[in-house]
């Protein structure tokens, strides 16, 4: 037998203590995880659909002074939410194609509610000239732990995203 086999001796693999000592960490790391990670998931929800909201505003702005027309956009509150831009005049974001420059609607998994103050008829409508919204408003989109993004539009149609709960936005 040479040298070498006779350091390895007859041990090969785990144990069964061993494996199970592994498995037992491994579920209490899991375990301690997964709320975090939860929350992680649900902030950037939150994240990504006020970023959306912001960006489809400003688009509206844009395209009411491009096409020197009123651009309406009309939101329904609540947790099945939806906001939907239109030309001319107001939109109904719940019927299919009836806002010809898109809509957005509430994922039914992703548990955000959104609210709004400071509109007329739940609409904003920004005016071909530079893009003025008439009236200040704030939309505001907020999760299942409290966390929320809110978009203000000022009466010349700035928008600003902000925050109270999470860092990293200008506070409201």
């Amino acid at each position: 037998m040479s040298k070498r086999n006779a350091c390895l001796g007859t041990h090969q693999g785990f144990t069964l203590i061993e494996l199970l000592v592994v498995i037992a960490i491994s579920a209490i790391l899991v375990i301690i995880a997964t709320p975090a990670f939860i929350t992680y998931l649900q902030t950037n929800r939150l994240t990504g659909a006020s970023q959306n909201l912001y960006d489809a505003l400003q688009y509206a702005r844009s395209a009411a002074i491009k096409t020197n027309t009123n651009v309406y956009v009309y939101f329904k509150t609540g947790s099945s939410w939806c906001y939907g831009i239109n030309a001319s005049s107001a939109c109904n974001c719940n019927t299919a194609s009836s806002c010809s420059l898109g809509s957005t609607s509430a994922n039914t998994s992703s548990s955000l509610s959104l609210s709004a103050t400071g509109l007329s008829a739940n609409t904003i409508k920004f005016e071909p000239k530079q893009g003025a919204a008439g009236q200040a408003s704030t939309i505001t989109l907020t999760n299942a732990q409290g966390n929320a993004i809110s978009v203000e539009v000022g009466i010349s149609g700035d928008l600003l995203l902000c925050s109270t709960t999470l860092s990293g936005y200008a506070a409201c």
